[in-house]
């Protein structure tokens, strides 16, 4: 049975708590994720291809802010 976190981005497996490298982006929300800020570590399977590893935020995606 997937997680909410595995529906929202497709990811098979949350790892661990972590920090982002530069540049990524929240699969969930969209945000890019700050240099400090605690994230969890996943991976996306794709068809065909080798799986890639994606970066959500650990808590609550920050409140989108317009």
């Amino acid at each position: 049975m997937a997680t909410n976190a595995q529906r929202d981005t497709g990811a098979t497996e949350w790892e661990y708590v972590t920090y982002a490298p530069a540049g990524e982006t929240c699969p969930a929300c969209k945000q890019l994720i700050k240099s400090l800020d605690p994230c969890r570590r996943g991976l996306l399977e794709r068809q065909s291809e080798p799986p890639i590893v994606v970066y959500r935020h650990a808590e609550k995606c920050p409140g989108v802010t317009r």
